[in-house]
């Protein structure tokens, strides 16, 4: 089945911030930004800088369940957020998305971030230096939604792949740590030999 985004799910603007966010060590508001989503789909929660203000509405607040979507830049990737954070905004680069209907929040973000729905956004954007998707363009995207339990196992592989690819990437660093100390011995030992051979003469 397909169907809009829009017609699935809750879609929610950022905090404008109007100035450069300005750290502050005792704020009482972590700010998600673009630089705090990670290559591997997740959110360092535990970088975030801290920000005091005020009027902050309940729809700027991130929570569990939520989708952060990245609307700027060449770089419009989807985050499921799996933790609960604490009293945790984010900006105007992003939207929330909040599905209402049979869509399960991880798959959408596997959706959002495949070719089909990522050719949609590099096609829609609007902006010359900045490339920007607004909120009634994420709305249209058009989002195949199969049943709930394929859905699960759709996402379920893909965890297992994830998992896969960090654990090839482990055994490969391992390897060429273990192929360098090799190297570096056999180097070692034929400098003592060469050393032990000119004291002999």
């Amino acid at each position: 089945m397909k169907l809009l985004l829009k017609d699935i799910a809750e879609i929610r603007s950022g905090y404008p911030f109007r100035e450069r966010i300005e750290p502050e060590r005792d704020g009482q508001f972590p700010v998600i930004q673009i630089k705090d989503i990670a290559v591997d789909e997740k959110v360092s929660f535990e970088n975030l800088v801290r920000v005091n203000l005020s009027n902050v509405r309940p729809e700027y607040m991130v929570h569990r369940g939520d989708i952060l979507f990245i609307s700027r830049g060449g770089r419009n990737q989807a985050v499921f957020i799996e933790t609960e954070p604490d009293n945790t905004i984010f900006g105007m680069q992003f939207f929330a998305i909040r599905p209402r209907q049979a869509a399960e929040p991880d798959y959408l973000a596997w959706y959002i971030n495949q070719k089909p729905a990522q050719l949609y956004f590099a096609n829609a954007a609007v902006g010359t230096n900045v490339k920007v998707i607004t909120k009634a363009i994420l709305g249209e995207l058009p989002v195949t939604l199969p049943p709930v339990e394929v859905q699960r196992k759709i996402v379920k592989i893909y965890e297992l792949s994830l998992a896969e690819n960090r654990l090839v990437e482990e055994i490969q660093s391992k390897r060429q740590q273990l192929v360098e100390s090799a190297l570096l011995k056999m180097m070692e030992e034929e400098a003592t030999e060469n050393r032990s051979l000119r004291e002999k003469l």
